[in-house]
């Protein structure tokens, strides 16, 4: 049973600490690792941008980012991250552990309705958030499928850490899976619109055509900043002999 409507809420975004050579790795060749960590870190800018700019009332908002494994890694951290933001540091082994000892420790915390989301989906919008914390009013999840098979987003109004558990993370299989989960365990739960993540240079192709199809809908600072990359990038490899 979902909580009450004016639960405590949290945004959960979740995200690679920007060190080279481990992030954006699906966009290689195309990429180098230099390119991939610009984009990995525009992206993680994007999202900090709205994590500070986006009104949603009294959603506590919270950047978990990976640890550093190798300290001899450099990461680049300079994220402009703004005041009000929670910065926590995820533990685990695959995603999947580390998401479930996240939705613990917000649970623990209090939060009754938790959003996860990472920051490879720059279509993803404010409405789209918002009518995820709405749904989970009535259902115990909320789910938002990737083009890829997997998905975008996860909002849960229930202590469900099996969700995360055998779970073929980064496989095209992850979203069908969560839903069998869904199915056995006779959970509620409810579909978004389904949009692409950034994983691969195909999908950065097709991002770029979209945002010249659609200008508009990228006309803030990070946003120009993010598709101003991103048309530098496609363009480079564009023109890259072959």
């Amino acid at each position: 049973m979902s909580p009450p409507a004016g639960s405590p809420a949290c945004l959960v975004v979740f995200a690679k600490t920007p060190v080279r050579g481990s992030v954006k790795t699906r966009m290689q060749p195309y990429l180098s690792e230099h390119d991939c960590l610009r984009l990995h870190k525009a992206l993680l800018k994007f999202w900090i941008a709205h994590l500070r700019d986006w009104e949603l009332g009294s959603v506590q908002k919270t950047l978990f980012l990976t640890p550093l494994d190798d300290h001899r890694a450099e990461a680049d951290l300079d994220l402009g991250i703004p005041e009000g933001v929670a910065v926590e540091t995820q533990h685990g082994g695959d995603l999947g552990e580390r998401l479930t000892r996240a939705l613990h420790q917000k649970w623990n915390d209090g939060f009754r309705k938790l959003l996860f989301i990472g920051t490879d989906c720059p279509l993803l919008g404010i409405e789209d958030l918002q009518s995820a914390f709405q749904a989970l009013d009535e259902y115990e999840v909320v789910l938002g499928p990737a083009s890829d098979g997997g998905y975008y987003l996860i909002g849960i109004s229930s202590l469900r850490p099996e969700l995360f558990s055998r779970i073929s993370w980064g496989t095209p299989d992850v979203y069908r899976q969560t839903v069998e989960r869904l199915q056995a365990g006779s959970i509620d739960w409810k579909c978004l619109r389904e949009v692409f993540d950034l994983d691969t240079f195909e999908d950065l192709v097709t991002f770029h055509r979209f945002v010249k199809e659609s200008p508009s809908a990228f006309s803030g600072s990070a946003e120009q900043e993010l598709t101003g990359l991103v048309a530098g990038l496609v363009a480079q490899c564009s023109s890259a002999p072959r």
